[in-house]
């Protein structure tokens, strides 16, 4: 008898240490692919953060540097100005002379536009650019200025003088540092900025320009199509400008060849549009690596988890063939532990009987898991009772507790069955309702309010009027979590109550 109970017992050992490591490796495998998803996901961010914060940077950059530009040429046009100060009481003739000598200059023609009148008759003595377009210099002042980065309108003895720098030579010098510092900028993983310029937001043919493309300089000039499409038939130019327009940013994936190699792979890019230059600043990088990397590692641990379950499995054998009579007593106190676990983890507040916080928190968890993997939102209701520690100190708390059960009852009366509510704390409230948009939320609210106003109590001879203030809330892709969203719902019922209570309003 004995001999068999001990047969049966290194049987049931084997067979537990299959089935042991059998769920162990299903374990792991389930794992790994959780692992895999949320590392795709993490990486996949990353990299999209990386894109956005190098485009913005580079466009800081634009403007950055317009901006230095623009102040040299300001700080040059006083030089200009005090050395015209020197030479104003001379003869106009010689005046006029040495103003044309100075603007003639090889290294001022190309960066200086210059004009002289006389100030009494309003003729133009010099104008050798055509600035003043035929008219005369009061009525182009007003036409030219908007023109010019820096510039000067000044008297010097007879003259009117102006002079100045066009913006489109501060442009086309901004434009040929941007392109330069593109070119020589270095990133990891092969990546790298370039720069489409549009002329035709209605896309097409012909809708924009290649004006900056480190991969492949040798096409920067070349017209760009809607229609063109990848090796697997995206249209990624179209996508992208449809995002410019609806945005004015986009990210988007398709297939391109990568850095200095032929080999072409999936790409995920950042578009931005800087309106100024009608420039689409964007950059990419190619997605194969991310493969690699969790392939690599996912190889890894599936040979750490075989490992892993020899030495359980071994280590199952030692344990279970000696203690294997405790092992039964330690799973019937471990039963009572889950129990006594289970029964303290029961879902209901057991004076409202709406769902316990602990069970909001969870559900909460959960429909925040789910709107970052489908970006669908539930409307979150945050609601307390309005002078609820008044009735508890003025009629008592059986009082109290009363007004918090009819009003849940009053709550659930006026929702859907698949509504949830959940008790936050104290006269707290929190409701949880999935198909309901900010559109219609307030709708929902409204007749929440009805309802509760409906309530009618007495105590020692008096009406108690029950009210409640009420915010709702969204979740946002900025959260961080479900708490973000509860807070904004917490400040919209904040302003319910700051607005005479009774009424709901919404956080967005």
């Amino acid at each position: 008898m004995v001999k068999r109970y001990r047969t049966l017992s290194v049987l049931l050992v084997i067979i537990t240490c299959l089935l042991v490591g059998s769920f162990y490796l299903y374990s792991t495998d389930k794992i790994g692919k959780i692992y895999i998803q949320n590392t795709q996901k993490s990486i996949y961010n990353l990299k999209k953060d990386f894109l956005k914060d190098t485009v913005n940077n580079q466009i800081a950059r634009i403007d950055e540097i317009r901006a230095d530009k623009t102040k040299i040429y300001q700080a040059q046009v006083q030089q200009i100005e005090l050395m015209l100060q020197t030479i104003e009481n001379m003869q106009p003739n010689e005046f006029m002379q040495m103003y044309r000598k100075y603007f003639e200059q090889e290294n001022n023609r190309a960066v200086w536009s210059a004009a002289l009148w006389e100030t009494e008759t309003g003729r133009v003595v010099y104008d050798p650019q055509n600035i003043l377009a035929g008219t005369s210099p009061a009525e182009a002042a007003e036409l030219i200025l908007a023109d010019f980065s820096a510039y000067r309108f000044s008297p010097y003895g007879k003259y009117q003088a102006f002079f100045g720098v066009k913006k489109s030579y501060v442009d086309a010098q901004v434009k040929k540092m941007i392109a330069d510092e593109i070119h020589n900028s270095k990133f990891a993983e092969e990546s790298y900025i370039w720069v489409n310029e549009v002329v035709n937001y209605e896309g097409g043919r012909n809708y924009a320009i290649r004006r900056i493309h480190p991969n492949l300089p040798e096409t920067e000039g070349m017209k760009l199509s809607t229609d063109m499409t990848d090796i697997k038939g995206n249209l990624a130019y179209r996508a992208e400008l449809e995002g410019i327009k609806k945005f004015g940013e986009c990210f988007n994936t398709y297939y391109f060849k990568k850095m200095n190699s032929d080999v072409i792979s999936e790409k995920l890019t950042y578009a931005k549009l800087y309106k100024d230059y009608d420039w689409i600043v964007a950059m990419g990088i190619h997605l194969d690596d991310m493969n690699g990397y969790i392939n690599k590692t996912n190889e890894e641990s599936r040979k750490l988890a075989v490992d892993l379950v020899k030495i359980l499995i071994l280590q199952l054998f030692i344990i279970l063939g000696v203690s294997f009579g405790l092992m039964a007593l330690l799973e019937r106190g471990l039963f009572r532990k889950s129990k006594k676990k289970l029964e303290e983890e029961i879902n209901l507040d057991l004076l409202t009987k709406a769902f316990s916080r602990r069970a909001g928190d969870r559900d909460l968890h959960r429909r925040w898991d789910y709107y970052n993997e489908t970006g669908i939102s539930p409307a979150i209701v945050y609601f307390d009772i309005d002078n609820f520690k008044n009735i508890n100190d003025k009629y008592g708390h059986d009082v109290g507790d009363a007004v918090l059960i009819n009003t849940v009852q009053a709550v659930k009366g006026a929702v859907r069955t698949s509504d949830k509510l959940y008790r936050w704390g104290g006269d707290e409230f929190v409701l949880v309702c999935d198909g309901i948009n900010s559109e219609n939320a307030m709708g929902l609210c409204d007749k929440i309010l009805r309802e509760v106003n409906a309530l009618d109590y007495q105590a020692q001879g008096e009406h108690v009027a029950t009210t409640i203030s009420i915010g709702v809330a969204f979740f946002q892709e900025s959260d961080r979590d479900y708490t973000d969203a509860l807070k904004r719902a917490d400040t919209a019922v904040y302003r319910s109550k700051s607005n005479g209570r009774n009424q709901a309003n919404i956080e967005i």
